[in-house]
């Protein structure tokens, strides 16, 4: 009798593992590698799936599990204490060293030490650290099909009474809509995936996590800025037009009626060859929109209304800068490089602490390359952030200390730095 009774103590302690392991490996699974695992026909993703897609039936059947494996366990480590002190040798020594206090206290120690080491902490480290092959293994053996099978139709009755309570008492109703993925799981389980696969590996989770971060980029972040808009008066004769588009090679020129901030629309190269008399009779409406407008909003717009050019307007109603579907995607993709893209910005290391940047260079990328800490503005660029610091444009050869860099300009614009010479002082 004692042995079953044993066998019956550590099967459920077992499965108390199990119940509680699979609680916390449906918690931090891989969610899009189990759907990539669905789509490719393997039966435990496909069951997994179905229990992902209704989180309160995987969460009641484990519950429902856990519980009465506890109880269980309860019940039969009670049952194996009073064998135990039936036992001749052992009632001897209790009736003579002991009181029941300190059996029931004894039996009590001895059952929470078993429940929450093996029971519980132990089976959620090593779920936790592995879920997805945990999970998979339970579905495999068919330990959660089994589950589902046995306890879905109890889980049922107590999700029926519980949400019952919670509408009717406390006014609170479940939301039952189901959605596929939140931006929480695709940021976390995307890049998880080509570390559980080799041959997912090459799968560029930078563009990912970029195309995910779009919704958050302000279009005053990837816009052309004011200054740098090749653009053209609409009084501007047609001939002059033609010379402007082969000397800046666009394909789309902006035009402007009087000054920049009044700008009227834009003109396509491929209208020249219609040979119009004036700009106004290839003048094509162009949006305006907010700096404040997000990437993904702007994407959406140029689709919706098959444009790839807008006009961003600042708080005052004034020209910010004008943004393309390109400026955008390249917010993703980085620079798109076509075959009239031949500038290449001044970049080079004269020393440790010595360099030669061009003016437009952007900050971010010369942070991550060289780990410079410039303190924090809103420019983009080299130039811009000099600009804003020393709070105007410098004369050439002119020397400004910017926290830990002096800067000595080697070429200047009347509208931008071109060439600075950096030191690194700290």
């Amino acid at each position: 009798m004692s042995t079953f009774v044993i066998i019956g103590i550590v099967a459920s302690i077992l499965l108390m593992a199990f119940y509680s392991g699979v609680e916390v490996a449906f918690a931090s699974a891989n969610r899009l590698n189990i759907e990539l695992k669905k789509k490719q026909g393997t039966g435990s993703a496909i069951l997994l799936s179905k229990l992902f897609d209704h989180p309160s039936r995987f969460i009641g059947i484990i519950i429902i599990g856990y519980n009465l494996f506890l109880v269980l366990f309860v019940l039969l480590v009670s049952t194996f204490w009073n064998l135990l002190l039936d036992s001749a040798r052992v009632k001897s020594w209790m009736d003579e060293n002991a009181k029941i206090p300190f059996r029931v206290i004894l039996e009590i120690v001895l059952s929470v030490i078993a429940v929450i080491l093996l029971g519980d902490f132990i089976p959620k480290a090593i779920f936790r650290a592995k879920s997805n092959r945990m999970l998979s293994f339970s579905a495999r053996t068919g330990l959660l099909g089994g589950s589902d099978y046995l306890f879905w139709p109890i889980a049922r009755m107590f999700i029926g009474i519980s949400t019952w309570i919670l509408d009717i008492i406390f006014n609170v109703r479940i939301d039952k809509k189901k959605e596929p993925f939140s931006r929480a799981d695709l940021e976390n389980n995307f890049p998880q995936a080509g570390e559980l696969h080799h041959e997912n590996q090459d799968l560029n989770t930078d563009l990912f996590e970029a195309a995910l971060s779009l919704p958050k980029v302000k279009i005053r972040e990837c816009l052309v800025p004011r200054k740098e808009i090749e653009a053209i008066e609409i009084k501007t004769l047609p001939e002059e037009v033609r010379k402007k588009m082969i000397e800046t090679k666009l394909s789309k020129l902006v035009v402007f009626d009087k000054d920049i901030d009044h700008i009227v629309g834009y003109i396509h190269q491929l209208d020249l060859f219609k040979n119009p008399a004036t700009v106004k009779d290839i003048l094509l409406p162009i949006p305006a929109i907010p700096e404040s407008m997000s990437a993904t909003d702007l994407i959406n717009k140029f689709t919706r209304d098959r444009k790839s050019i807008a006009w961003v307007v600042d708080e005052f109603g004034g020209t910010a800068g004008i943004v393309t579907m390109e400026d955008l995607l390249e917010e993703i993709f980085g620079e798109i490089r076509d075959e009239y893209d031949i500038e290449e910005f001044e970049e080079k290391r004269l020393s440790e602490t010595e360099y030669i940047f061009s003016g437009r260079l952007e900050l971010d990328y010369l942070k991550e390359k060289y780990n410079f800490e410039f303190p924090q503005n809103e420019s983009e660029t080299l130039s811009g952030f000099i600009i804003h610091q020393h709070e105007t444009i410098p004369k050439l050869k002119e020397r400004i200390i910017i926290g830990d860099y002096e800067f000595e300009v080697m070429n200047v614009s009347d509208t931008r730095i071109e060439m600075v010479k950096m030191r690194v002082l700290a």
